[in-house]
């Protein structure tokens, strides 16, 4: 019986940028029989996840007594944000729109008018698009009352949601200025990552983020495999991310562009944790050559 160390990711904390002997150790530890890929492809963007399997609960007992409640909230936390990434990476394309909403000073709302304000919006949006033949609504949308370090700040709404007509989106709302952005994948603003950090900055109790019932769970796409890595290419791996990871990763999977990898090891258990991100460039359409008519005598 194998014991996997996906539960246990938030004890991989140190960054292992070369081999040292203290890694090297873990990774041939012979308490680690190999190593468990998940995969998950959302939209264009595949992402590895590599945890340990451990062939003895000894390492679970280990990991169990290492385990903090401070260091579980940190992943929850950081297991949101990934969540939310994937959720926007596998519904939206940069076809799609970053909205901003804003006020103006007559019509500034408590808290409870700006949800209102914001479902009225999204309810005009459905109702322009179901009658203009366009396909559904897809959005995510969060209230922002305070800015990153926690203070208040001028109510304003952000919402990602599927590409139309700008002038309209700015004729629906008609409470204050609009900002349309697209989705732009060289802009570090408007890149969906960015955006997705942006919007779940400051956690409360309760989700400060709303969204579509028909958007994708990435997570339907997520495999699982115990031997897609070896010990052996996971030792080459921490020996030297920059020069192995693009061959590796390239390999498995060829149809993707290599874009990063990070490794951590754990002071705790053996083994090390591997995520690395990649991304599939979809081919552009192009009009097929219209053939020359030629004239016959």
């Amino acid at each position: 019986m194998f014991y996997s160390g996906e539960n246990y990711e938030f004890l991989f904390s140190n960054s292992c940028e070369n081999l040292t002997e203290n890694v090297f150790e873990s990774l041939r530890h012979k308490n680690v029989f190999r190593y468990r890929t998940k995969t998950i492809k959302s939209g264009n963007v595949l992402e590895c996840e590599i945890f340990p399997l451990w062939n003895t609960k000894n390492e679970v007992r280990k990991a169990n007594a290492n385990s903090t409640r401070q260091a579980q909230k940190k992943l929850n936390e950081k297991n949101a944000e990934k969540g939310l990434i994937r959720k926007m990476n596998a519904n939206f394309t940069p076809r799609d729109f970053h909205v901003t909403l804003t006020y103006r000073n007559n019509l500034l709302p408590d808290e409870m008018q700006a949800r209102k304000d914001i479902r009225n919006f999204i309810r005009r949006i459905r109702e322009y698009r179901r009658k203009n033949g366009l396909p559904e609504l897809k959005y995510i949308y969060v209230v922002e009352f305070s800015d990153g370090d926690g203070r208040r700040t001028r109510v304003h709404q952000h919402v990602i949601m599927s590409g139309m007509n700008r002038e309209v989106i700015k004729r629906l709302w008609g409470k204050g200025s609009v900002q349309v952005d697209e989705l732009d994948p060289e802009n570090h603003g408007n890149t969906l990552e960015g955006l997705a950090r942006y919007i779940i900055k400051q956690p409360t109790k309760s989700r400060r983020w709303q969204a579509s019932r028909n958007l994708i769970d990435p997570e339907e796409f997520a495999t699982k495999s115990d031997t897609k890595l070896s010990r052996r290419k996971a030792e080459k791996l921490a020996a030297d991310v920059n020069e192995f990871a693009p061959q590796i990763f390239g390999n498995l999977f060829p149809e993707y562009t290599f874009d990063d990898c990070i490794i951590k090891s754990s002071d705790f258990v053996a083994g090390v944790y591997i995520y690395a991100r990649m991304h599939r460039t979809p081919p552009t359409k192009t009009k097929p050559k219209r053939k020359r008519r030629v004239n016959s005598d």
